[in-house]
């Protein structure tokens, strides 16, 4: 069969430009993962970006871990020259406005977000896991969780910044009410090594009588006790969108350290923090922190980088300041 994905548009005329490339290298890699060796084409069909490859039927499996594609707006099956769309499958019922709502300063679009996640599952092994557990240890104010969430997954974000931790449980909280989710919300703690006490959220939620349960958890805390705050379960895949300014907080005693510093002393950890032969995907801006550092570092943490022909070149414009990149990383078996 001859497949047809159609991919969304994007408000940013120049980031349009590298989504066909970063779209075509995305679906390559969801394709290895899952057993298809098959070349992908672009295509413009009515003047719209396609992207088609030939395959036997696609399996439940295959099809639902394709179908979080993170640009893909229609599938369809190619015959001659008529397109005939194939129905989704049910992914999660949880809407998916959810990622899209909050704005802030630094917040990664949710389709970038997607594409971290599907890289870090499919490196990993995990594309056919049906309920992967994601963390994000420079979560922000939750994008990538709320990404996790509406795509059936459990998700893990950890941020030094308090306030943006708070911010992610209100907003989750109220968004859950208002779409009439059941959920609860748990409080406990974590006692990290110089006796700290560090806050944990876990909000229980059920989208469907038919659902699996799910959870999000969100702890203000810093990045490099990952391994520590995720001892009970290790997670199934990384996805992390590092800073793109040159100096990220804190170090210790509340210093400012650079990006390298920060991912030298925290790459050990976020290592610990997944499962073994499972992945991380780190994106970064090229500008401030060049690529060869970032492998450098991953290795120098025991990481094992996988195969640069599928892997190697994700590097795309963002803005003037900002040439983003992602290295992908193994924790070995």
């Amino acid at each position: 069969m001859l497949y047809a994905y159609q991919l969304r548009s994007h408000a940013n005329a120049r980031y349009l430009d590298a989504l066909v490339s970063l779209s075509l290298k995305e679906l390559r890699c969801m394709l290895h993962a899952c057993g298809i060796e098959a070349d992908v084409c672009p295509r413009s069909l009515g003047g719209t970006p396609f992207l088609c490859f030939e395959s036997d039927p696609l399996t439940p499996s295959q099809n639902i871990f394709l179908s979080r594609h993170s640009s893909l707006y229609m599938t369809a099956v190619l015959e001659g020259e008529t397109l005939r769309p194939i129905d989704p499958p049910m992914i999660s019922p949880i809407p998916q406005d959810m990622p899209e709502i909050l704005k802030y300063k630094g917040k990664t679009n949710s389709s970038f977000t997607r594409l971290l996640i599907n890289l870090s599952l499919a490196a990993g092994g995990q594309w056919n896991n049906p309920h992967p557990r994601i963390l994000d240890p420079l979560c922000g104010q939750g994008t990538t969780l709320f990404c996790a969430l509406c795509s059936g997954m459990d998700a893990t974000g950890i941020d030094s910044n308090a306030g943006e931790i708070r911010e992610a449980v209100r907003f989750t909280q109220k968004w859950l009410e208002y779409h009439r989710i059941s959920h609860r919300t748990e409080k406990s703690g974590y006692t990290l090594p110089g006796g700290k006490n560090a806050p944990v959220t876990n909000i229980r939620l059920q989208a469907g009588p038919s659902q699996e349960p799910q959870v999000i958890t969100l702890i203000p805390a810093d990045t490099r006790f990952s391994s520590q705050l995720t001892r009970r379960r290790r997670a199934n895949a990384l996805a992390t969108d590092l800073p793109y300014g040159v100096q990220h907080s804190p170090l210790d005693h509340g210093r400012t350290g650079t990006l390298e510093q920060l991912l030298s002393s925290a790459l050990p950890s976020w290592l610990e923090a997944l499962e073994p032969g499972c992945a991380a995907a780190i994106s970064f801006n090229t500008y401030t922190l060049p690529r060869d550092t970032v492998e450098r570092l991953a290795a120098d943490a025991g990481f094992v980088l996988p195969p640069p022909a599928l892997y190697g070149d994700f590097s795309h414009w963002v803005e003037q300041a900002v040439n983003r990149d992602i290295v992908v990383a193994l924790r070995p078996m």
